[in-house]
């Protein structure tokens, strides 16, 4: 679990961590400015980590991996439907993509890779694994 340290603040949880950081660095805004936009940038996180990830770590660590994959396969088309014709998934770059690079970089753990069946979520995830920043950790 990622943890960050502040000063005096310590904040854990990734979307926490990243509305810590919207606010402390107004400055560098990591969410859309429009609240429409900041909403469904909102939507996409909790789908991130509600779905997403819990799917994934169902396969990994739950009673039935067969079962989680086919969970996982369901969410990805629904990524994969959200990202056609768009670049990002709430408007321009925003913390709402970020959350979704973890889970794009361990997604061949989960054995249900993102490839050509999903070519709108593919083309969004190789985007985002290209930039500076993500591809200097990779």
């Amino acid at each position: 679990m990622p943890v960050l340290v502040d000063g005096n603040v310590v904040v854990y949880e990734s979307a926490i961590i990243g509305e810590y950081l919207e606010e402390r660095y107004p400055q560098l805004p990591l969410m859309p400015k429009d609240l429409g936009l900041r909403s469904r940038a909102r939507i996409w996180i909790d789908f991130c980590n509600s779905r997403l990830q819990a799917a994934g770590s169902e396969v990994v660590h739950g009673s039935d991996p067969e079962k989680a994959r086919e969970k996982l396969k369901e969410h990805l088309k629904t990524l994969d439907r959200q990202m056609a014709g768009q670049t990002y998934i709430a408007g321009d770059y925003s913390l709402a993509d970020i959350t979704y690079i973890p889970f794009f970089t361990r997604q061949q753990r989960y054995g249900v890779p993102v490839n050509d069946s999903t070519p709108h979520l593919k083309s969004w995830m190789e985007r985002l694994l290209a930039r500076p920043a993500v591809r200097s950790t990779l």
